[in-house]
């Protein structure tokens, strides 16, 4: 057997194999066990089980190494492993004065990072003494260790290497198997990181005055009686396990405990387990300043660390249609919240993920909104054959929405009610849209608009308004019984409400208002105010005042409406004098600059009509689209984190400088709906081994699908594939690493509170810019225990400068750099310097007086006001963040490449995302998460039975070349997630995390991308 690898030339060379098999490892010599002569089956799933089980002996895969030692029944080596293996974990104000009964992050999380307090650490091990079938309990043993003596066992490091076995053959026979190419992967390094990080937090030091700093008093104290250590029963006899000095042996106490004095310890206790509620969240353009709720969902603390919450929006499409529709055809979405937990099964993880409703790009629930009445199947052949014409109408509505009026008649003109989206074919410049049926019987909806202001009468606000709708609804449906009414508030901003429901699927506008308005008329829109659906403007107050001011401008029916009883009963004649369509259908388009020819067929007739069209050239045409999407994390004693996920940013709309939606707004949700992101929760962040095992078992949940496509057995690997996998971002080994020099012989720094990140990924598809951010959500809350109990607000400072510097490393848009070579100043020391005032600043100074100036942080800001990026450090515990424009703490990196809106949806984005530094899995693209498979499952038989299609379950006749191009793309995905992805590190060990990508992603032999 080879020497197992002992320099960095012989790891990064490892590292390499990963990335040509699965992703890089450590091994440790712990455990090592020669296997070159073993066969690794098919490649790669073979090559990456052998990792996993390397990975497993490295040292610092502390929970391999556990359950190694649990199977050995050997009580000295268990002994041995925890006294050695972790990192005393001290209070900061008062080190280890509660040392017999403080825990923080629990033996669970303890496992993953290998940091733990010394109560923390005699658990861990009488739980793997009790697990091999031992008698023990922890015990508080009476000791005179000094507080200096325990010092010098806390300021130690001692949390092992990745350092796996992995001999210069046994690599060699991986790159074999795989077939992996040499250039595989790459290595890189941060160079100078710790002088950069210092110098970066020395300058920031230097420019704040001590009276600014309010650093916790330190009491400093040692329970030299109370020290947690382990007894077991062996044979009848009793044996000590001494777990908080490194230096005394199995068996015997401390030396300072010659009288071999202990007690019972008491029960532990817990750390704290908050619930977590996240919850995804829209506004709308005529409603900007309420919030609907999309999905949420709550969890237990522990329930999240360790693992992954995927925030998706999938596209309700079934394989087989991800495999042949366009991107142009994905037109409503299912927002979810999964979480993924590598070590729990199906059910655990479908009670603990949440799928909200399906909605279209207006946020509208579609299963609430599409409810058409089907004509028995025994009378519908008769009723087409009655079809005797076809008219219609096309209304292009908020760039891609059309919207088709339909109406088939008999000889006589009878409308012909009850059919179906499956009678009716319908091509747009030659291509197929996914059609919706909104309704196919005369059902008209009616849009209640009513001012919210203080100034309009009571019967028209609050109860008043919902008495007037309930009354007007009820007289409307004598007439149309399955008709609508919806109730929408607005502001005094007259024009712009009308402005935007002319663009909505109504078909009449009622608007409740006295005329008093402050907006104006943009002439540039009179074609929208024209074509849209009929307003009646209800003057409630039954004066001309403000109304005359109003018809200056517009024309529109006008009913006094200061006495509700005779206001409806003109409603009621107005409604009945109106023309509605039978039927109402919707699908999303494409080319927008372009004519647009329409062919509306009714199946299996002559019946045809041509029609024409071209959206609206006014990017401010919105209807009621969705202008913002948006996250937010709440839990009790923690203010709510909110993150704007795409458009309308409400932080910035402010009084001195209003923020209007727009065309952008709604055009930057669209893509989020066609992308995803990912949430990530550790105590700290886990040992490198663990995490290239954890990634490389995600990657493991692709091989029955996998191996099922290289046998070319389509079907099988459709089935497979749809029973849902894991994934994991490789970006997340990069980015969520614990902080180099961690443990010093002066300071140890840690998170009091628990490390949580965002990864969203927002394809291009209005522009050609796709892109990647990281945001590290400010939940940590690091700090720093220092042997002289002074300067830890500093050392936490330094430390965590090293993220900044990571993120200015990966990204190219980071505070780092965009403060780089800025003149900076301490909010506190602003003063009354004129540069900032309300008159210098303008429409800025809401931003400033907000998010800088205010608030009990530190923050340097840029003088020059060339950027709106600044640093933020907690004023007791040092703690600092770069936080850029959009109130993110990481970076953004963009690929100029854009999905196209005729290509397929699954090689559509494989074009993208080959570029970018997530997968497909991030979108929900492909295999889907299995806590949510059974749950989405049902919701598509719903919308495919809405759509009148059969959902395709396995069926994939005169579709194999689409679907084996579609397996094909998420196969290659299982690489070029990894080969696009950096693997940089926080620290300059030659060991980096990039180095595995040789054997995760690349060029194959045994597979061609």
């Amino acid at each position: 057997m080879d020497n197992p690898m002992t320099n960095s030339a012989s790891r990064r060379d490892f590292f390499k194999q990963m990335v040509l098999g699965g992703t890089g490892l450590y091994l440790s010599p712990l455990l090592f066990q020669g296997c070159d002569d073993e066969d690794l089956g098919r490649p790669p799933f073979g090559v990456w089980e052998d990792m996993i089980k390397k990975l497993e002996q490295s040292p610092d895969h502390l929970i391999g190494r556990r359950n190694t030692l649990i199977a050995s029944k050997d009580p000295k080596a268990m002994t041995d492993f925890v006294r050695e293996s972790f990192q005393v974990l001290p209070n900061q104000r008062d080190f280890l004065r509660q040392l017999a009964h403080e825990t923080l992050y629990g033996t669970d999380m303890a496992l993953r990072c290998g940091l733990a307090t010394p109560r923390e650490k005699a658990e861990i091990l009488k739980d793997m003494l009790v697990e091999a079938g031992f008698e023990a309990k922890v015990v508080l043993e009476h000791t005179n260790i000094s507080l200096d003596g325990a010092k010098d066992i806390v300021f130690k490091k001692h949390i092992p290497d990745f350092d796996p076995p992995i001999s210069e053959r046994q690599m060699h026979k991986w790159n074999k198997a795989l077939g992996a190419s040499e250039t595989n992967g790459s290595f890189e390094v941060i160079p100078d990181l710790k002088k950069r990080s210092e110098v970066l937090a020395n300058d920031l030091l230097e420019k704040i005055d001590e009276k600014y700093i309010r650093e916790a008093s330190v009491n400093q104290g040692f329970h030299k009686n109370g020290v947690p250590s382990v007894i077991l029963y062996e044979n009848g006899g009793e044996k000590y396990a001494h777990v908080f000095d490194p230096a005394v042996p199995f068996g015997q106490l401390h030396p300072t405990n010659q009288e071999k004095r202990f007690s019972d310890a008491t029960a532990l206790k817990k750390p704290k387990d908050n619930d977590i509620t996240i919850a995804l969240s829209c506004r709308n353009a005529m409603d900007k300043w309420n919030e609907t709720e999309l999905v949420s969902g709550t969890w237990k603390l522990s329930q999240l660390l360790g693992n992954q919450l995927q925030v998706l929006f999938l596209n309700n499409m079934a394989f087989e249609d991800q495999a042949t529709k366009s991107i142009s055809q994905v037109c409503n979405f299912t927002p979810c919240l999964a979480l993924q937990d590598i070590n729990k099964d199906t059910t655990y993880l479908e009670e603990r993920s949440f799928l909200g409703e399906p909605i279209n790009l207006e946020g509208e629930k579609v299963l609430d909104r599409y409810n058409p009445t089907v004509l028995p199947k025994e009378e519908l052949a008769g009723a087409i054959d009655n079809i005797h014409s076809l008219e219609g109408k096309v209304v292009p509505q908020a760039f891609p929405k059309v919207r088709l009026e339909l109406e088939p008649m008999d000889a006589e003109g009878n409308i012909i009610g009850g059919l179906s989206t499956a009678n009716f074919e319908v091509a747009d410049n030659g291509q197929s849209p996914m059609v919706w049926m909104q309704q196919n019987s005369i059902s008209p909806k009616i849009l209640l608009l009513y001012d919210t202001s203080m100034s309009m009468p009571t019967e028209y606000r609050g109860e008043g308004i919902k008495t007037f709708l309930r009354n007007t609804e009820s007289d409307v449906k004598e007439a149309y019984p399955t008709a609508q009414l919806l109730l929408q508030e607005t502001g005094s901003n007259i024009y712009t409400s009308l402005l935007s429901a002319k663009q909505l699927d109504v078909d009449l506008i009622l608007y409740a208002t006295d005329g008093h308005n402050n907006d104006e008329y943009d002439p540039s829109y009179r074609s929208i105010y024209d074509a849209g659906p009929p307003a009646i403007l209800l003057n409630v107050f039954a004066v001309d005042t403000f109304y005359k001011r109003l018809r200056e401008n517009m024309d529109f029916v006008e009913i006094q409406a200061d006495d509700q009883e005779r206001t409806i009963t003109k409603i009621k004649e107005f409604v009945g004098q109106l023309h509605f369509p039978t039927y109402v259908l919707t699908y999303n388009s494409f080319d927008e600059g372009k004519d647009h020819e329409v062919v509306v067929k009714v199946k299996d007739t002559v019946h045809r009509i041509r029609l024409t069209y071209h959206f609206p050239e006014n990017d401010n045409v919105l209807g009621n689209r969705m202008i913002g999407l948006y996250l937010t994390i709440s839990s009790n004693g923690m203010q709510p984190i909110k993150r704007t996920l795409a458009g309308y940013e409400l932080h910035k709309d402010n009084y001195m400088s209003p923020i209007r939606p727009d065309r952008k707004m709604i055009d930057e949700v669209h893509e989020m709906l066609l992308g995803g992101a990912v949430m990530a929760f550790e105590r700290e962040a886990p040992t490198l081994s663990l995490q290239l095992t954890e990634y490389l078992k995600t990657l493991m949940s692709n091989k029955a699908w996998f191996e099922a496509y290289q046998d070319n057995d389509l079907g099988r690997a459709v089935e497979e594939l749809q029973k849902g996998g894991l994934s994991y971002p490789a970006l997340l080994l990069t980015m969520m690493q614990p902080l180099n020099d961690q443990v010093t012989d002066k300071a140890i720094t840690y998170p009091s509170g628990f490390r949580s990140c965002l990864i969203k990924l927002t394809p291009g598809y209005y522009n050609k810019e796709s892109k990647t951010s990281f945001d590290y959500l400010p939940t940590s809350e690091y700090l720093s225990a220092t042997r002289d109990s002074k300067g830890g607000f500093a050392e936490t400072l330094k430390k965590t400068a090293q993220l900044a510097i990571l993120e200015g490393h990966v990204f190219e848009d980071s505070a780092l750099d965009l403060l780089k070579g800025k003149p900076l100043l301490l909010n506190k020391d602003r003063g009354l310097d004129e540069r900032f005032t309300t008159k210098a600043l303008g429409e800025d100074y809401g931003y400033f007086s907000k998010f800088v100036f205010g608030g009990s942080e530190l923050k340097f800001f840029d003088t020059s006001l060339q950027t709106k990026s600044f640093w933020k450090i907690n004023p007791v515990n040092g703690e600092l963040y770069g936080i850029l424009p959009n109130q993110t703490g990481g970076g953004t990196r963009t690929t100029y490449e854009q999905l196209m809106e005729l290509d397929s949806v699954i090689q559509g984005y494989k074009e993208v995302l080959s570029g970018m530094n997530v997968g497909l899995a991030v979108t929900g693209l492909g295999g889907l998460p299995l806590g949510i498979v059974a749950t989405y499952s049902l919701t598509l038989v719903k919308l495919y039975a809405l759509a009148s299609q059969a959902l395709i379950l396995m069926n994939t006749t005169g579709m194999d070349e689409d679907i084996t191009l579609a397996l094909q793309a998420l196969a290659c995905d299982i690489y070029k997630e990894v080969l696009y992805d950096s693997f940089y590190a926080v620290g300059s060990a030659a060991s980096t995390i990039e180095n595995l990508i040789g054997a995760v992603g690349g060029n194959f032999s045994f597979f061609k991308c």
